[in-house]
């Protein structure tokens, strides 16, 4: 009886403690980081963005979110499917049949330690001049994909962040593959 007795004992304390361990997660660049609030729906914002096209209708878009987004100007044709308290997806439908695909997130949640913007003014010389590519951004960045924050018919646009005060968003032409706009900080 008291093995029974001393079984039963550690049985409860072993699922007692089973759930005190910390999850961590990884972000899309393979770094862990700390566990957010569940999301709703399919997937994070950086991850649905990349699931989307820009010819999706609502329903397709609703479909692949995992849940119905919400009209929110109704003159423009913009839905937001709000994923968690700091993150969404927005796209505005046109009638073209095409749409504007954002995603808004936390951009702790992608911070990569690899990307380097000690050639910022540089990159921005080589966007003027029309001299920039997707391939050579990444390669000045240290090697380093964007992540999609924003997709159209006519351009991606892609973020690099490292830090709170360094960070870089690309806008790159579908048809040239060069980079036409560039903001970024390395304070």
């Amino acid at each position: 009886m008291k093995k029974i007795l001393t079984a039963i004992v550690l049985l409860i304390m072993v699922f007692a403690f089973a759930g005190c361990g910390t999850k961590t997660n990884v972000n899309p660049i393979g770094e862990k980081t700390e566990p957010k609030e569940k999301i709703k729906g399919n997937c994070k914002a950086y991850d649905c963005i990349k699931k989307l096209e820009i010819t999706d209708t609502l329903e397709e878009v609703n479909k692949k979110m995992g849940f119905e987004g919400t009209l929110t100007n109704e003159t423009y044709n913009i839905y937001k499917w709000d994923i968690t308290s700091d993150s969404s997806i927005e796209v505005t439908f046109y009638s073209s049949g095409k749409s504007t695909i954002k995603a808004d997130f936390n951009k702790e949640e992608v911070a990569n330690s690899k990307v380097d913007l000690s050639k910022l003014t540089e990159m921005k010389t080589m966007v003027q001049k029309g001299e920039m590519t997707y391939p050579k951004f990444k390669e000045m960045v240290g090697n380093v994909d964007g992540v999609l924050v924003e997709k159209s018919s006519f351009s991606n646009k892609y973020l690099w962040y490292n830090s709170k005060s360094k960070n870089v968003t690309g806008t790159f032409s579908l048809s040239t593959d060069k980079c036409t706009f560039l903001i970024g900080y390395n304070n």
